[in-house]
């Protein structure tokens, strides 16, 4: 079994509103709201969390193996059949006729 390491963050999660609580001032009731976001994120508890949030402490559980950098390797073989050779074309001068 992989070894695995921990990490805790908490989180500051806020609601957001229904449009007609917003309209009648009607925040009370779970109807009220609409979704909620995460604003804020911290390593230790806060000691001052923003107003009208909830502070949510999440562990997340992963294996080591995780953190170490991929290292793909692969051998390729070509076989000859499938390389085509490309010649050198070499055109030389005579250096006695140069300049003649």
């Amino acid at each position: 079994m992989s070894e695995t390491v921990r990490a805790t963050v908490y989180l500051q999660v806020q609601p957001e509103y229904t449009w007609s609580a917003k309209q009648t001032r009607k925040f009370d009731e779970p109807s009220a709201i609409r979704s909620a976001k995460v604003i804020g994120s911290t390593q230790n508890k806060s000691q001052k969390p923003k107003p009208g949030t909830v502070e949510v402490k999440v562990t997340v559980e992963m294996p080591k193996g995780a953190f170490l950098p991929l290292r793909p390797e692969a051998i390729v073989v070509i076989p000859e059949n499938l390389t085509t050779p490309h010649p050198v074309t070499v055109e030389a001068e005579d250096a006695n006729e140069a300049g003649l």
